[in-house]
């Protein structure tokens, strides 16, 4: 059922955020949500601009008795990973995101919700709109294109960072602080292969109902990793086979749920005993971890075309040993992951197969390691490897004045410290503080579960704590920072 989030508290975010999930806004498909707050902005009288690749910045001058404060800028991104569960017949590109309320958690119907980064943009939105929230001069930095490979945050205008200090709306645990995040790099391997006449019986197998999750955040919790657990079935077998389909995933900062082959096989019941034994094995050890794995073998027409055995082989070799997962753990702060990789997308086409990773880490020279390894496995597989979408991490910095604030505030708040966290996950911050390195910036938010899967919530009452928050720090009076001008 259709839950009235307008009525949530506090109103001004949850009618923001009610707005939001009622235009549809998928990365590279921001262009109505983005036209529907630039109408309502001017509609305000807020000074508003867009760049050439969609971001918008919203200018509001201070709040009486804070003219000469130093100014903020708020920054969220306002497109959406689009992940839908299966049977859903939902398009994200024409249809709202249908939530409903559980337990006091947000979700939305079988589909990602939105919340990464909808609730964040909403909050900075709420705050540009308010008529009686007392504020410093305020930049509102809406990007596009984060979730598929920091596209509007690269191509920012460095003068529209020209703030002491920026707040970012785009983390997911409440009573956090983060000072530092990963920075990324895609990775595109090519492996060619020919097609010819199949000849034998055919098997469909498909691993399916794993969790799925975040890339970054969700890297170093034993999740499956379907694609990559369909190549390790098909490897145990011992019998020559011709594979004719593969497809599996969907993006690269995405942990693939689901994966498909079509294998044609000169024994079939040999085949299928193999395989079952294999799935078994495989259920068993997984069984913690992914609780509604489920492994199918059907009966499949045979088709026209496969590739040779040979082939097959080589590129379900290539699979099993594509690096995955948590690489290193950081020596510097104890619990974090440094470097990790993840297989979000593979698909065989006429030219051979395609696998689509997003590597991650806190340092730039671990990501050119990673590459080295990936390169000498292209040269082993006769396949070809790019690597682009470069974007750094970003360093923290302990001495941060907004830092120290923001620890005073919600130390006031929860009654407790703050928790001072790095993530294993690609904030825009790394990028923007490349621009604008004199720029303070810290980065907090709601609680956000399940973020890039269809099982994606936001805890409703996190949400008004961290707006609290937020008011509070806009409030109170930040100290000069005197390495930039106040826009």
């Amino acid at each position: 059922m259709m839950s009235d989030i307008r009525t949530l508290q506090p109103a001004a975010v949850w009618q923001w955020f009610a707005d939001i999930c009622a235009i549809p806004h998928p990365s590279h498909h921001e262009q109505a949500l983005r036209d529907f707050i630039l109408q309502r902005a001017t509609e305000k009288g807020l000074t508003a601009e867009r760049d050439t690749v969609g971001n918008i910045r919203l200018c509001k001058p201070a709040s009486p008795g804070l003219e000469h404060a130093p100014a903020v800028a708020l920054q969220a991104h306002i497109d959406m990973v689009p992940q839908k569960g299966e049977g859903s017949s939902h398009c994200f590109e024409t249809d709202p995101i249908r939530t409903h309320i559980e337990e006091g958690w947000l979700y939305a119907d079988n589909t990602t919700l939105g919340a990464d980064n909808g609730i964040g943009a909403a909050m900075a939105l709420a705050v540009a709109f308010a008529d009686d929230i007392p504020h410093p001069p305020l930049n509102i930095i809406l990007t596009v294109e984060e979730e598929t490979g920091m596209g509007g945050a690269l191509a920012l205008d460095p003068d529209w960072l020209d703030v002491p200090y920026l707040i970012n709306l785009d983390s997911e645990d409440a009573g956090s602080l983060f000072i530092g995040c990963a920075g990324g790099r895609d990775v595109h391997l090519h492996v060619p292969a020919a097609f010819q006449a199949a000849q034998g019986q055919a098997v469909s197998v498909r691993v399916s109902g794993l969790k799925g999750g975040h890339s970054g955040i969700d890297i170093n919790k034993g999740r499956g990793n379907a694609i990559l657990m369909l190549a390790q079935l098909l490897a145990a077998t011992e019998l020559p086979f011709s594979l004719a389909s593969l497809q599996g995933g969907s993006l690269r900062n995405v942990l693939p749920r689901s994966a498909e082959a079509v294998v044609v096989y000169a024994n079939g019941s040999a085949l299928a005993l193999q395989l079952l034994a294999a799935a078994q094995r495989m259920e068993e050890e997984m069984a913690a971890a992914e609780t509604g794995l489920e492994i199918e073998l059907l009966p499949a027409a045979t088709p026209a075309l496969a590739l040779n055995p040979a082939d097959s082989r080589r590129v379900i070799d290539t699979c099993i040993n594509l690096p995955n997962g948590v690489l290193r753990m950081s020596d510097h702060f104890p619990g974090v992951v440094e470097t990790s990789i993840s297989l979000g997308h593979a698909e065989l086409k006429v030219d051979g197969l395609h696998l689509l990773s997003l590597m991650r880490s806190l340092a730039e020279s671990p990501k050119d390691a990673v590459g080295e390894r990936l390169a000498a496995l292209a040269r082993l597989s006769g396949g070809q490897l790019t690597l682009d979408n470069d974007y750094p991490g970003w360093q923290p910095d302990p001495a941060s004045a907004l830092l120290a604030r923001a620890q005073e505030v919600l130390h006031r708040f929860y009654g407790r410290p703050a928790r001072i966290e790095i993530m294993h996950a690609g904030l825009e911050c790394g990028i923007l503080k490349s621009k604008a390195p004199h720029t303070d910036m810290i980065s907090f938010g709601p609680d956000i579960r399940a973020a890039h899967s269809p099982k994606e919530c936001v805890h409703i009452d996190s949400v008004g704590e961290c707006w609290q928050i937020l008011l509070t720090l806009l409030g109170s009076s930040l100290p000069q920072n005197n390495t930039v001008q106040a826009s």
